[in-house]
């Protein structure tokens, strides 16, 4: 048997100011609060105007699937506070 190799990731959002960070963060704190599983940890962490997520996973496709999740709840917290601009 194989065993796979730990993954993690981290990436990092920056907003115009640190009002817009804070307001992504308070909007994904729920999803970070929920009880990390067995195969996936997560954690944000805010510096003034940038947000930072930190993925640490048993596997590539559980590090896979939690970024997916976080980029695009990221994604539409920020399109919520900041449209885009025609």
């Amino acid at each position: 048997m194989v065993k796979a190799k730990q993954a993690s990731a981290t990436v990092e959002f920056t907003f115009r100011t640190a009002r817009e960070a804070g307001a992504v963060q308070q909007a994904l704190k729920p999803e970070e609060a929920l009880p990390a599983s067995t195969r996936c940890r997560t954690s944000i962490r805010r510096r003034k105007n940038v947000l930072c997520l930190r993925v640490d996973a048993e596997d590539t496709a559980a590090l896979r699937a939690a970024l997916n999740s976080f980029l695009r709840w990221a994604i539409v917290a920020r399109d919520m506070i900041e449209p885009r601009r025609k």
